[in-house]
């Protein structure tokens, strides 16, 4: 079984990740004459491992909630996005996928003045489980690479032949796929997603790409902090911060916060999401409507309330007017 590590932080003795692939006869995913199949929607991998795999679901006593993960002596290996990369790009044969994957990040790369090092392989590319209609997924590592890499893509897309913003067929398509009726309009989804630019067409492909903190950049350890579940809530408020708004994990400060649904003694003071589809979703000054997951975070040095959005099909942050 093939697992998404989730997260910064991890306790000692196993790994946050949530299933992605797992070996299924039916499977149309093939790789060392083994057929996999793929699992998209978090309940999805939740109920299957219930079912099929339970070890693999466990009581995280620091977020004091059940969560996916895999203990350590289960690991087989560890599939790093820079090594495939590094592979991916050395590689004198390549499929049509690999190639323009190697193209793709060869040209963020030049245009961003970031060495390649800068940059790595995720998704299906990365465990060599992909088909022909795959997407490119790319990953980029530290906080300033986020930032210039957005403005190498901004540029990309509006100068360059083989950089392409998705359509409005594109945009209902991605709609449907992450089965968005329950939490956001159309209307709504396209003018968010055509303001962002870290997913889009690349030679006929799609691409998505994610940004991560480097390493030095992390601070907080597990255990440090414990996350207490206090309900759902919905809000609006006004970004004040979007400094961590182009990273997975993102996060938006908050303040003016008005509590629409849910109890008025909790008033998060920022948002945050797992999901790599929520970067770029809002910038400092912008309204935002946010339903999610209530959160008390408590640690020796401080104690607040935050919001987290992207576990349920039916949490939403968007802009408002």
């Amino acid at each position: 079984m093939l697992f998404d590590v989730k997260g910064l932080l991890h306790p000692p003795d196993r790994v946050v990740a949530y299933l992605r692939y797992y070996p299924d006869t039916r499977g149309t995913r093939l790789r060392d004459g083994i057929r996999y199949a793929k699992v998209y929607e978090l309940q999805k991998r939740a109920l299957l491992l219930r079912k099929r795999w339970p070890r693999y679901i466990y009581y995280d006593k620091m977020q004091g909630r059940e969560l996916q993960g895999v203990p350590k002596d289960a690991i087989a290996r560890y599939h790093v996005p820079q090594i495939r990369l590094r592979s991916l790009l050395h590689a004198r044969k390549k499929d049509r996928l690999e190639t323009s994957a190697a193209s793709l990040i060869r040209a963020l790369a030049d245009e961003s003045k970031l060495p390649l090092a800068t940059f790595g392989i995720s998704g299906s590319l990365l465990v060599d489980l992909h088909r022909r209609d795959s997407d490119i997924d790319v990953v980029a590592y530290g906080t300033e690479a986020a930032k210039r890499v957005q403005r190498t893509l901004f540029a990309l897309l509006e100068m360059d032949k083989e950089f392409h913003r998705y359509s409005r067929r594109d945009l209902k398509r991605l709609y449907t796929r992450r089965d968005l009726r329950h939490a956001i309009t159309f209307s709504d989804f396209e003018s968010h997603e055509k303001r962002k630019v870290f997913q889009g067409r690349f030679l006929h492909q799609d691409y998505f790409l994610r940004c991560v903190k480097d390493w030095q950049e992390i601070s907080e350890r597990y255990g440090e902090s414990h996350y207490m579940p206090l309900g759902t809530c919905t809000v609006s408020a006004r970004v004040v911060d979007d400094s961590e708004s182009l990273l997975t994990p993102c996060r938006y400060s908050l303040d003016k916060t008005r509590v629409l649904q849910g109890s008025v003694r909790y008033r998060p003071r920022e948002v945050v999401s797992f999901r790599g589809r929520f970067a770029e979703q809002a910038y400092t000054g912008e309204r935002v409507m946010a339903r999610g997951r209530l959160e008390l975070v408590q640690s020796k040095v401080q104690k607040y309330i935050r919001l987290v959005v992207g576990e349920d099909p039916s949490d939403v942050l968007r802009t408002i007017r």
